[in-house]
């Protein structure tokens, strides 16, 4: 598509200009964000601007690397976080909502009591810890090193000729216990954010600065161990572009036996490997992964006690054989009590709505407001959805005028001079959004005030909201997967990860705030510009106040602190904010053209097998042809066989001169122009280093 013949502002000149200078840099030289990023070139202004076409960059021999600079930035965060948070080490001032006004509640120090820690329990064995295996096992490590501390003691004072406390003395194995836990995330966040930097490349190993210098990286560090699964998801991925699928799937193993969440990583490499026909490498990683995650959760399983309640009333299966009656504890039950690991899964199946989760929010506004026709609800959703309705419908319209602006010529002579069948199908397609988006428009606006009264009527019960989570999510999975096959240009798997992990964090009923975590390395590489995700960021920052805020309110009974509906409206605003970037990424899948991973000259690089594979499969398929002897042999893509993998190599395609990739030929002709790349026609090893992309034209 060619841009309209229009004037070009000096904005957009000094983005082509930068644009430019970004692709004339040596395939090898990482690209400076200051020449492609707003936001970093005005911070870049602190210390002369970007640099330009023909700057003298610093030697790369020196030790100062780009990896080694961001190890630094990632310990200056990561001790901020520890700092942020370090007056909550001592319990002694858990008082009068403390951990509240000053920001610095941790999870690894409440629970260190509360899991029984403190007291030499085992999770799982001990106590039915709330958390998957390898959380239980990192929390136990720890907690057997910090027993080194003293315990906390009592200070006593004479008091009319008797011994009374004065204080307690700091709880020396609490405070160890955090301090070994924050060495321990350091040690996770630093492999997370070097991975996510080798995934990136060499030509964007900058986009890792995303990840290492967040905001929220500060806040939830030490919230709870959720940087333990974003470390192996981050390797995963790495893994991944490194065309190591056995080696992917054991990380993501590790990872959903330390978070759930790295299963929707399966998801998306799976229905890119299903466009391209690179099944073979998926279905290798899908075993790895149901190998790794049965080696952690089966033991874990026969070992851990059965419990009611906190108390421990049986001992393991493994325990159990040589008295008989193991057999019966297989369905996690036993004269009811509950296997530790399966009332974990219990405990998340009859969880109610969560505090940061939207179905809360509705709750809280179908009591709160009249939730009936023309209420204020409904107002609000009416206008909302006349809003989106005509983005949605003029959007199309507003894209078309802008094609027929720039490529009439192109468009005439393609329809033998007239248009007419051209103008026809346009029109077609315009009328079929039309009627869709009336169709939705009309749903949303009938059924809101009807589910509203319904919800403050008789609220949400757990089996609903399950069932509806679990709709919305499939729903959303579906329009993702429908996204990844109809897409003109099969999109880069971080940008589908980004989606799927959205995606079920709205929907669930379950949306802690260190859950952001989990999209920091992903968002780095899916979409690196610093301005929407500061604003991102402002939103999380903001939300975690507001909910502190609201704790202080609940406690006081409402003497202190912000009311409910300012958190809700928090709620919304992070939950909008987080559809914003997804949209954004959306539309970037949609125009590759406004991608800036793909404007420096790469593909894919998180992608491994799929990185500068072609379609195999779906409506953007091409046959592969290869050159023998002279002769052009038509292979079409796939052989007839859905599990063996696709040819990746890029080969010429003689008749227009442009290989599998939609690159014109180096060559210039319509022959072949040198062998394909040795690199892609091999798996590889993890840890050999990455072929370099070839120049954009």
């Amino acid at each position: 598509m060619t841009p309209p013949d229009v004037p070009v502002s000096d904005r957009t000149a000094t983005m082509m200009t930068a644009r430019e200078a970004v692709r004339d840099r040596p395939t090898d030289e990482a690209v400076s964000p200051s020449l492609e990023d707003p936001v970093a070139r005005g911070a870049s202004e602190l210390i002369g601007g970007p640099p330009g076409r023909h700057a003298v960059l610093p030697d790369r021999r020196t030790w100062w690397t780009p990896v080694r600079v961001l190890l630094a930035l990632t310990i200056v965060v990561c001790g901020l976080g520890y700092a942020q948070k370090s007056t909550c080490r001592d319990t002694r001032n858990w008082t009068h909502e403390y951990q509240y006004t000053r920001m610095c509640y941790s999870d690894v120090v409440a629970l260190y009591s509360q899991e029984g820690l403190k007291d030499g329990k085992v999770p799982f064995l001990d106590y039915p810890t709330e958390y998957p295996p390898l959380i239980g096992a990192t929390m136990e490590v720890v907690a057997a090193v910090s027993h080194i501390a003293p315990p906390q003691k009592p200070v006593y004072r004479t008091e009319n000729g008797e011994q009374v406390i004065d204080h307690w003395t700091i709880d020396a194995r609490s405070a160890l216990f955090y301090d070994l836990t924050a060495l321990l995330f350091l040690c996770f966040a630093v492999v997370a954010v070097v991975a996510v930097a080798k995934t990136a490349g060499r030509r964007r190993v900058w986009d890792a600065a995303l990840f290492a210098l967040a905001p929220t990286m500060v806040l939830h560090l030490l919230t709870n161990w959720d940087i333990v699964a974003v470390a192996f998801g981050a390797v995963a991925i790495y893994a991944w572009s490194r065309r190591a699928p056995v080696a992917a799937g054991i990380l993501l193993g590790l990872g959903v036996a330390t978070k759930l969440y790295p299963v929707f990583f399966l998801v998306a490499i799976g229905v890119l490997c299903l466009r391209t026909g690179q099944l073979r490498a998926f279905g290798r990683a899908v075993a790895a992964t149901a190998v790794t995650v049965a080696a952690v959760v089966l033991p874990t399983y026969l070992v851990a006690g059965y419990f009611t309640g906190d108390h421990r009333t049986h001992g393991g299966i493994l325990s159990s054989l040589g008295s008989g009656g193991w057999f019966g504890m297989l369905d996690g039950h036993a004269d009811g009590a509950q296997n530790a690991v399966a009332r974990f899964i219990d405990l998340n199946e009859h969880r109610p709505a969560d505090w940061d989760s939207l179905a809360f929010a509705v709750q809280w506004l179908a009591g709160a407001y009249d939730p009936g026709w023309f209420g204020g609800p409904h107002l609000i959703v009416i206008v909302l959805a006349t809003v989106g309705l005509a983005a949605v419908t003029a959007g199309p319209w507003v894209r078309a005028r802008w094609a027929e602006a720039g490529d009439d010529d192109a468009a005439r002579d393609a329809s033998g001079g007239t248009g007419g069948a051209s103008t026809g199908m346009i029109d077609g397609v315009r009328g079929t959004t039309l009627a869709v988006g009336a169709a939705g428009w009309l749903v949303v606006v009938v059924v809101t005030p009807v589910l509203l009264t319904a919800v403050r009527d008789h609220g949400i019960p757990v089996s609903v909201l399950n069932a509806i989570t679990m709709v919305a999510l499939l729903a959303a999975i579906a329009a993702i997967a429908a996204l990844c096959w109809f897409a003109p240009r099969r999109p880069r798997l971080p940008q589908v990860l980004f989606l799927l992990v959205v995606a079920f964090l709205v929907t669930n009923k379950v949306f802690s705030p260190q859950y952001t975590l989990w999209l920091l390395p992903l968002y780095a590489l899916a979409r690196p510009r610093w301005r929407a995700f500061l604003v991102w960021q402002a939103a999380e920052v903001y939300l975690l106040f507001m909910r502190f805020m609201h704790f202080i309110y609940n406690d006081t009974n409402g003497v202190r602190g912000v009311s409910r509906g300012w958190f809700v409206g928090a709620v919304a605003l992070r939950d909008l904010v987080l559809l914003v970037l997804a949209g954004l990424i959306v539309r970037e899948i949609l125009r590759p053209e406004l991608d800036v991973v793909r404007a420096s000259g790469v593909d894919d690089p998180a992608g491994g097998v799929l990185d500068g594979a072609a379609d195999v499969f779906g409506p953007y398929r091409r046959p592969t042809r290869r050159v023998l002897v002279g002769e052009v042999i038509a292979d079409p893509s796939g052989s007839g066989d859905l599990w063996a993998d696709a040819a990746s190599d890029a080969a010429p395609d003689v008749a227009t001169g442009a290989d599998e990739r939609g690159r014109p030929d180096e060559g210039g002709g319509g022959g072949a122009s040198g062998p394909p790349d040795e690199d892609i026609l091999e798996p590889g090893a993890l840890f050999r280093p990455r072929r370099a992309d070839p120049e954009p034209q």
